[in-house]
């Protein structure tokens, strides 16, 4: 299903860039900051543990195809710093401990971007590969942290924004993007050893998987490379740089 999805959106974009008398083609630098997120049901009903406001950041790349004045496509390549910490009490202990979970990804997506009047609205899917997992524990590091813990994973991606400044050939652009990771992030190791958090009071009855999330703000450098355009004698795309 998701190959068939795939397919019909390629067609469609296909079709609409040749249905086009320009396409505009630009790069871009793009760095976020923001908050982050591990949800675990479990975890949230657990009166023992408190989630804390936990921060991400990220930073890469964009090459982008618009298609005439209010339609894009780009593809992205974004490294990105997660983290999600809970404070937690254990049965005879009063103080708060702490379980602090820090992740690294690889973020590959395919965004549909919609303009108008200098704003944007953008969404699609994102495939994540995880670079490195570490996790502290009550002070105790866990070894090899990165084992328990998937080593890919599909998320969706919704962002707005608009463009501030620029030229013709050069924009800046400020906006948000949230991300929801529809698969769990713990593996079937982890599973068994009761990850996200294997120290707790008493063992769940049912599993619940946890989810990540993401809210960042947005900074993009976009630098225009060229067009695409049909020329009057034959209405062939041909290419003119900027």
């Amino acid at each position: 299903m998701k190959q068939f999805t795939f397919t019909l959106l390629l067609v469609y974009l296909s079709l609409s860039a040749f249905s086009q008398k320009e396409i505009w083609v630009e790069a871009s630098l793009k760095g976020g900051y923001g908050l982050s997120f591990l949800h675990n049901k479990n975890i949230a009903d657990d009166g023992s543990y408190k989630y804390q406001l936990s921060t991400t950041h990220s930073f890469g790349g964009r090459f982008a195809l618009n298609f005439g004045a209010f339609n894009g496509v780009s593809v992205e390549a974004m490294y990105n710093n997660l983290s999600q910490e809970y404070l937690y009490n254990l049965d005879g202990n009063p103080n708060d401990l702490t379980n602090n979970i820090e992740w690294a990804s690889i973020d590959a997506m395919i965004l549909y971007r919609y303009i108008r009047n200098r704003i944007y609205v953008e969404v699609g899917p994102m495939y994540s590969m995880t670079q490195n997992v570490d996790q502290m524990d009550n002070g105790n590091e866990i070894l090899s942290a990165q084992s328990y813990y998937a080593d890919n994973y599909f998320s969706g991606v919704f962002g707005w924004g608009g463009y501030i400044a620029g030229s013709e050939t050069f924009s800046l652009g400020i906006g948000m993007r949230l991300s929801y990771t529809f698969s769990d992030f713990i593996n079937d190791e982890g599973q068994k050893q009761g990850f996200p958090n294997p120290v707790k009071n008493v063992a769940y009855e049912t599993y619940e998987s946890s989810n990540q999330a993401f809210v960042q703000f947005m900074l993009e450098l976009n630098f225009g490379i060229g067009r695409f355009a049909r020329t009057a004698c034959t209405e062939r795309m041909k290419f003119f740089r900027r």
